[in-house]
């Protein structure tokens, strides 16, 4: 939509261009209403207010988007690619607010990432100043329209919040602090300045807001001299909420980490610089930070204050699966995973980390995205960060960014930009919606001819010059496997997705691909492949599986790789290489080593993040180099937990879930195992015990779906509601 769509004769409302934490306030007169809405857009963030009431519990919106072009230099060259953009817009019913006569209404704006000076390579960098736009539209008892519009009547001034860097904190005046200030007079305002609409396309936000999730009480660790240390039992994102127990002008002082040092105190590296400040206003008000969340497990408390709870903050986006066994390596992974995906999803966008970055990074999510449809109720998420994916393709040399929405950071092509290929397929896949596909179908096609251009006999070996070309990230030790191997193997997966997805929306077959593909797989072969013995670049950190899992090697290829993993006993890979060696044993029905690597206890294992006593996944594995204690990226694997250990996979061709195989691959190892996902059908449900040389299973199929158990060479179809099943 353009600004009149969304807005009609509505006026963006600023401050004084410096100010990052406005109250604003205006008034409008209505009569009797039976039905009214407001149109809404404050950014970076905003809060409403009519008539004193909120207008909802949503936090941190609108959602995060690439709102607008802005300027961003790269290698001290103004940035030359052409985006698109789009700031999404809310809509609250309203009409239980408001009143017959004078209605009062009250915003409360703060940077977020549209006016935060956002981190870049070359600077510091953001869209503009803060602001805020609003049509107010309603029918009276007789039918008839009415509207209030955003203009030059509002006034605005200084609020509590006088300092806010999203990244890191707040800074709170709690003697500014009025509860009034929704409805109290405001004549003595500042005067608005009115702004020019954004350049930019207006969306209604169709994906769930951040709320406050649910309440920790938080436990007493450690008492000092004037500071006391808490635990909130595990790695969240949210904010602290306190009592101001001070006299007026009294410092109060909140600083988070995700862990404890050895003398009992904040662990430096991992606070990431998060903060609260306050002046306390003598007052007793409860407070905690407006605009920003942080990412901790343990906070201090400086000065007068009591910290009455500990508020869990991410977007609204339920829990749609369960896993349990008898591994507790395994039912620790999957709550782990669970816990650090929610905590890095704000703003309509899966993040790389809830405190540092903050960024939806083209590689995590596209590794991820899998395992987060098949856990989490994130549809409408999922689809609003397909349009970021979209929006930040270069329209001319169909480049596509390592972060989405776009800012200016470090990745690889293949593993990174492939997402424009890779999450509108598994997000057909989940829930059988081939829209996004055809959609993206044009952009698809764009970036592997991207790749191509970046490629030297054959090999995909550069991206964007001046920018980051990795391979695969975080492997224990340092990274080994060559970039190009990587790389030249995510444009090759593609290239077989792609081809999938013309047959999905019943194209003509694009004579290109397979031509791209022969090219790729024989330079990948003359560079990397050992005729002597089978492997690819020797067969280090996964390179076998990387092979394997594009139709490359022999039987050999497959068993060095198993006996290489066989007598390492854990992984020896990164972020992409887990998730393709661990997929790739099960698939090739080596379930045994890929059962040693899921629950093995060496140095580089799952068991070893939940052996630190850790709540969630890490950046990297235990014992390397460390910097997050809160990254999804490694959790890809979690999805083995339904494919694998409980057996729930969808039949080869189909999408949305409508025929599926139940076949556990784990039962030799697992005494018991029980789950559930959601699929558009419904919930589907397996467990099993183990005993002996029997196997009891019970499956709970919804109408509609079409699903069998294959066992021991036997298949044994099942109906819809409660089966079970003695094997």
């Amino acid at each position: 939509m353009t600004h009149e769509q969304m807005f009609g004769k509505a006026r963006w409302l600023g401050c004084d261009g410096v100010t990052r934490t406005p109250l604003l306030r205006a008034s409008f007169d209505a009569p009797r209403v039976k039905s009214a809405q407001i149109t809404i857009c404050g950014l970076g963030y905003f809060r409403l207010y009519i008539n004193g009431v909120p207008a909802s519990d949503d936090l941190f919106v609108p959602v995060t988007s690439d709102y607008a072009p802005r300027d961003i230099t790269v290698n001290g060259q103004p940035f030359d690619e052409v985006l698109r953009h789009r700031c999404y817009c809310l809509q609250y019913d309203v009409a239980q607010l408001l009143r017959e006569g004078r209605n009062e209404i009250a915003v409360a704006l703060g940077p977020g990432f549209f006016s935060e000076p956002t981190w870049s390579y070359d600077g510091f960098v953001s869209y503009g100043a803060v602001r805020v736009c609003y049509r107010v539209t309603w029918a009276d008892e007789q039918g008839r329209a009415g509207e209030a519009l955003s203009g030059s009547d509002a006034r605005w001034k200084q609020g509590p919040v006088t300092r806010c860097e999203f990244f890191q904190g707040e800074q709170q005046d709690l003697r500014l602090s009025d509860p009034a200030w929704t409805t109290a007079p405001y004549a003595d305002w500042n005067a608005v300045t009115l702004l020019e609409p954004l350049n930019t396309t207006y969306q209604l936000q169709d994906c769930p807001a951040d709320r406050i999730i649910r309440t920790i009480t938080p436990r007493l660790v450690q008492r000092f001299p004037n500071r006391c240390i808490y635990d909130a039992g595990e790695n969240i994102t949210g904010w602290v909420i306190l009592r101001d127990d001070g006299q007026a002008g009294d410092e109060i002082r909140v600083d988070y980490s995700e862990e404890m040092s050895a003398c009992g105190a904040l662990a430096e590296s991992y606070m990431h610089h998060q903060y609260l400040r306050a002046i306390s206003g003598g007052k007793g008000d409860i407070f905690h930070a407006q605009f920003t969340w942080n990412g901790f497990r343990y906070f201090s408390v400086t000065g007068a204050a009591t910290p009455l709870s500990v508020a869990v903050i991410h977007s609204d986006l339920p829990v749609s699966s369960a896993f349990h066994s008898s591994s507790a390596v395994l039912n620790w992974l999957y709550d782990a995973y669970i816990r650090t995906q929610l905590d890095n999803l704000h703003g309509g966008i899966p993040s790389d980390c809830p405190h540092i970055e903050r960024r939806g990074y083209t590689g995590d999510g596209q590794l991820t995205c899998e395992t987060t449809m098949l856990t989490l109720d994130c549809r409408t998420m999922m689809r609003k960060w397909l349009r970021d994916i979209m929006d930040c393709q270069d329209e001319r040399s169909g480049h596509v960014q390592y972060t989405a929405p776009y800012t200016r950071c470090g990745g690889g092509p293949g593993g990174w930009g492939c997402a424009i290929i890779v999450v509108p397929y598994v997000y057909y896949r989940q829930y059988g919606d081939s829209a996004p596909l055809r959609e993206m179908y044009p952009g698809m096609g764009q970036y592997i001819e991207y790749l191509r251009n970046h490629s030297e006999d054959g090999l995909v070996v550069s991206d964007r010059p001046g920018e980051w070309c990795l391979g695969d990230w975080s492997c224990p030790g340092g990274t080994k496997l060559p970039a190009p191997f990587v790389n030249t193997y995510f444009l090759i997966r593609s290239l077989d997705q792609l081809m999938a997805i013309e047959s999905i929306l019943g194209l003509p077959a694009d004579a290109r691909w397979p031509e791209y593909r022969a090219e790729a797989v024989a330079s990948l072969c003359a560079h990397y492949y050992d005729e002597s013995t089978g492997d690819f670049a020797g067969n280090v950190q996964g390179a076998n599986a990387f092979a394997l899992d594009i139709a490359l090697g022999d039987a050999r290829t497959l068993e060095n790789l198993v006996a290489h993993y066989d007598a390492l006993g854990g992984y020896d890979t990164g972020i992409f290489g887990t998730e393709i060696v661990t997929r790739v044993l099960l698939e090739k029905g080596e379930a045994a080593t890929a059962y040693r690597l899921l629950t093995s206890e060496n140095p580089a294992s799952i068991a070893g993040w939940m052996k630190a006593g850790a709540t969630t996944l890490w950046e990297y594995w235990p014992g390397d180099i460390q910097r997050s204690l809160n990254h999804p990226m490694f959790g890809a694997v979690t999805k083995e937990l339904f494919h694998a250990a409980l057996g729930i996979r969808q039949a080869s061709g189909s999408a949305g879930w409508k025929k599926t195989v139940i076949s556990p691959s784990f039962t030799p190892w697992l005494s018991e195992a029980s789950g559930h996902i959601q699929t558009p059908l419904g919930r589907l449900s397996v467990s099993y015990r183990t005993a002996e040389a029997c196997v009891t299973l019970d499956v709970c199929v919804p109408q509609g779906m079409e699903a069998d158990v294959q066992w021991g060479g036997k298949v044994y179809p099942l109906h819809a509601g409660e089966n079970h099943l003695t094997l």
